[in-house]
């Protein structure tokens, strides 16, 4: 059986499967016994209103790499949502249907500032290029009423899988809102060997071969987001992630928290 077969490339997936359909579930339950109707709808049976708006935005990330510092990434914001897909920055969601409070899409997104060259830092000298990735695959997000819990599993081919969980909780203040949250990360092996693994032509004194394993990170990290008109946003996203093991014990790898921040405006046209 192949490793993107195996018990453990699926259990993260699994994992959050089992956590959504519960509480879709349980949210059935809370339906019917309130009288509202429930049950899976094919795509949105909301009007088809479309909405659209333009921004721009910066986000730093301190790089994992030893010696590699921070990277100041500029954030493209492209705003579109109707009845059948919904568009910002660099993610795709297709809308496929609802179980109540439960949304099913289809995710493709382009991870910007993912990969390095050699010439990035010391300790990436001679190492071949590593590139970004497009990925792609299912995704879910069940509004509880107490928060929202997200998950989604995507691929990028060569570059392995990927699976992400998240909960967090909005909170309104007027034009003011606030959403703390927490997450954790799945990278499967072939991902983790892509990005931080050393093939034995690269290896050298003080950067030995390394085979990249599959391994968790966690995340904690606040949003905000301020209304200045009608049209107009401003949002600001910190965060910390925690590296797990396949990736800290790399020789490529100098540290194990990795702070992160992101700043946007969005113009909303209506």
């Amino acid at each position: 059986m192949t490793k993107f077969l195996s018990h453990r490339s699926w259990l993260p997936l699994l994992a959050a499967s089992v956590l959504l359909y519960t509480g879709a579930i349980w949210a059935e339950g809370v339906n019917e016994s309130a009288g509202e109707d429930f049950g899976f709808t094919l795509l949105s049976d909301a009007p088809d209103t479309t909405q659209w708006g333009l921004g721009a935005g910066l986000g730093y990330h301190q790089s994992p790499y030893s010696g590699y510092g921070s990277d100041f990434t500029p954030l493209p914001l492209i705003y579109f949502e109707d009845k059948w897909v919904r568009v910002l920055g660099t993610t795709v969601d297709a809308k496929v249907g609802k179980w109540g409070g439960l949304q099913l899409t289809l995710r493709g997104r382009y991870a910007l500032g993912d990969g390095y060259k050699g010439s990035d830092a010391p300790i990436l000298n001679d190492m071949q290029k590593r590139k970004g990735a497009f990925w792609f695959g299912p995704a879910a997000a069940w509004d509880m009423g107490f928060g929202t819990l997200s998950a989604d599993f995507l691929t990028a081919g060569s570059k392995g899988q990927k699976a992400d969980i998240e909960f967090g909780k909005s909170f309104a203040f007027g034009d003011f809102t606030i959403k703390p949250y927490l997450g954790a990360q799945w990278l499967s092996d072939k991902n983790v060997d892509y990005y931080y693994g050393v093939m034995p032509s690269e290896a050298r004194p003080g950067r030995n071969q390394y085979n990249g394993k599959s391994t968790y990170n966690t995340s904690v990290g606040t949003s905000f987001g301020y209304s200045l008109t009608p049209n107009q946003s401003i949002s600001l996203d910190v965060g910390v992630t925690r590296l797990g093991g396949g990736i800290t014990d790399s020789p490529l790898v100098g540290k194990t928290y990795i702070p992160e921040a992101k700043f946007g405006y969005l113009y909303t046209f209506r």
